[in-house]
């Protein structure tokens, strides 16, 4: 993970954190590269073995009353020996107001400090989830990736396969585009693969001929999506008559991306093959998978016992 920084935050405005920059802008430059945020109670009570400095701190109504508390000295000997950590940052919730001697020794020690009118625990809530999601592993992969029928279809193959081609028809044919040529994807904290297009080139296609086309504008809003997991993966690579192709369906390949293990078909392409029409039913065979039914190893069932003279009823 390289980590993004606080300075990055706070210009996000699809961050929904509402922060408020109050002091230690030096602090700005530095990277959250864990998910993970503290609260820190026992801290400020002098118990400081296990103080996970490294994550951005959130002092809530109980830390703040319990700061105002102290008195005069008790407040400057806490502060000294919590800020003698390097503390990435502290965010203080419900717009309370903020101490004088907390900000001067946060410029001292060049520690950020902000502050948001935001409720502690939606705070919590709302920071994980963005952490996890600008945190998360990711990559990109040249190729096509669609929602076809409730699946998320990663389409790869060499270039000149046909990736854009079989992506046109598939929306032609009802089904929402997410990302052509570049996908990008992301490993969630739940290990879950979730791809998007690239932001420069969201919904648009290149298709040998035509040029740059717009599926939004072309086809319509229905015809998009902004995002989907990652649940199928169909190879295109041009038919070769020295390979042997799987023909029943009991193999089931996978490719490995980000560490996740994903379903891969490989179909082998040549001229008259309707390849669209086939990423279809490999999609709707897929959906029979995850709901418990396998055609090819019940159709295997049925031969065996066949040839064992004992029929399925």
């Amino acid at each position: 993970m390289t980590g993004i920084s606080l300075e990055e935050i706070l210009n996000d405005p699809n961050s929904n954190l509402e922060l408020e920059f109050i002091a230690g802008e030096e602090g700005l430059k530095k990277k959250i590269v864990v998910t993970d945020i503290n609260r820190p109670g026992l801290a400020l009570t002098g118990y400081l073995k296990y103080f996970e400095y490294k994550r951005v701190q959130v002092l809530g109504k109980t830390e703040m009353s319990y700061i105002e508390s102290l008195g005069p000295k008790k407040k400057k000997v806490l502060f000294n020996k919590l800020f003698s950590y390097k503390i990435l940052a502290i965010i203080v919730t419900w717009n309370q107001e903020i101490p004088n001697n907390l900000i001067k020794i946060a410029i001292k020690n060049n520690i950020t400090l902000l502050r948001t009118s935001l409720p502690t625990t939606k705070l919590t809530t709302r920071m994980t989830i963005y952490l996890e999601d600008k945190l998360a592993p990711s990559t990109s992969i040249h190729g096509g990736f669609l929602d076809v029928y409730g699946v998320g279809v990663l389409i790869l193959g060499k270039s000149g396969a046909g990736k854009s081609e079989c992506a046109l028809e598939l929306v032609e044919r009802g089904h929402r585009l997410i990302a052509d040529d570049i996908v990008d994807i992301k490993r969630t904290a739940s290990n879950t693969l979730i791809g998007s297009g690239a932001e420069l080139i969201k919904h648009h296609m290149e298709v040998r001929g035509l040029g740059i086309i717009n599926i939004k504008n072309l086809f319509g809003i229905g015809a998009i999506e902004l995002s989907r997991g990652v649940e199928l993966v169909v190879n295109l690579e041009e038919w070769s008559s020295s390979k042997e192709y799987d023909r029943l369906g009991l193999e089931e390949p996978t490719i490995s991306i980000l560490g996740i293990k994903i379903p891969q078909v490989i179909v082998p392409v040549r001229p008259g093959r309707n390849i669209a029409v086939i990423v279809e039913v490999a999609a709707m065979n897929h959906r029979l998978k995850e709901m418990g039914y396998h055609s090819a190893e019940e159709f295997n069932k049925e031969l065996l016992g066949w040839i064992q003279g004992t029929p399925k009823s």
